[in-house]
C-alpha cells in the first residue's frame, strides 16, 4: 500500500468515527438545549420542543442508516447540517428574525461540525455556505429588517466564527495529514528494519551451517587420517 492510499484509508476511518459521534451526540445536544428554550422563551417552549424532537429523531435515523452504509459521508454531513440549521432558523424567525439572539445556534453548529469531523477545505466551505445561507436567506425573504445595527453585528460575528472554524479545520486537517504521513513512513522504516533483521538471521544461520560443515569435515579428516599428525 502506497502512502497516499494509506492516508486516505486512515482519514476515512476517522471520518466515519466522527460522523457517528456527531450524529449521536448532536441528537443529545439538540434535546438538552430544550432547557434553554424553557428559560429564554417560555412562550415558544412547546413549538420549539416539537422542532427539537423532530430534529433529534431525524438525527437518530441518520445515525442508524449511516452506521449500516458507512459511506456517502458528505451527503450525511450535508443532511445533518441542513436539519439542525433549518431547526435553528425556524426558531430565529419566530423570535424577531434578524434581531433574535438564537443566531448563536449557528455558531454552535459550526463549532460542532468543523471542530470534530476531519474534512477537506473544499467540503468545509460547502457546508459553511449551507450554514450561512440557511441563516441569511430566509431572513432576507421573510423578515423585515428594521434594526440594521443588530443585523450587521450578528452577521459579522457569525461570519467571523465560521471563518475561524474553517481556519481551524484547515490547519487541523493539514496536521492530521502530516501525522498520518509520518506514521506511514515510520511503519515502512520498521518493516525495512524487520526485513534486514530476518536477512541477518538467515546469513548467521547459513554461516553457522557452513562452519559446522567445515568443522565436521576437518574432524573426519583428523579421525580418519592414515598419516601421523603432530601438533
Amino acid at each position: 500500500m502506497n502512502k497516499e492510499k494509506y492516508i486516505q484509508q486512515e482519514l476515512l476511518k476517522t471520518t466515519q468515527s466522527f460522523i457517528r459521534i456527531l450524529l449521536s451526540v448532536g441528537a443529545l445536544a439538540i434535546l438538552i438545549l430544550i432547557i434553554l428554550d424553557y428559560f429564554a422563551t417560555p412562550e415558544h417552549f412547546e413549538a420549539f420542543l416539537i422542532y427539537r424532537v423532530i430534529a433529534a429523531f431525524l438525527y437518530i435515523a441518520l445515525f442508524l442508516i449511516y452506521k449500516k452504509v458507512n459511506k456517502l459521508h458528505l451527503i450525511f454531513l450535508t443532511l445533518g447540517t441542513l436539519i439542525v440549521s433549518i431547526m435553528v432558523e425556524l426558531m430565529i424567525l419566530s423570535l424577531g428574525g434578524h434581531q433574535s439572539a438564537y443566531y448563536a445556534g449557528f455558531i454552535i453548529i459550526s463549532i460542532f461540525l468543523f471542530g470534530l469531523v476531519p474534512i477537506s477545505l473544499k467540503s468545509s466551505l460547502f457546508l459553511a455556505s449551507i450554514i450561512y445561507g440557511t441563516y441569511l436567506l430566509p431572513i432576507l425573504v421573510f423578515d423585515k429588517i428594521t434594526n440594521l445595527h443588530i443585523f450587521f453585528n450578528n452577521n459579522i460575528f457569525l461570519l467571523a466564527t465560521i471563518f475561524s472554524a474553517l481556519l481551524w479545520r484547515h490547519i487541523n486537517y493539514k496536521i492530521h495529514i502530516k501525522k498520518l504521513s509520518l506514521e506511514y513512513e515510520l511503519a515502512q522504516d520498521k518493516k525495512q528494519l524487520a526485513d534486514y533483521s530476518h536477512q541477518l538471521e538467515d546469513m548467521v544461520e547459513e554461516r553457522t551451517k557452513e562452519l559446522r560443515k567445515s568443522e565436521t569435515m576437518l574432524k573426519s579428516l583428523y579421525e580418519n587420517a592414515n598419516d601421523g599428525i603432530v601438533i
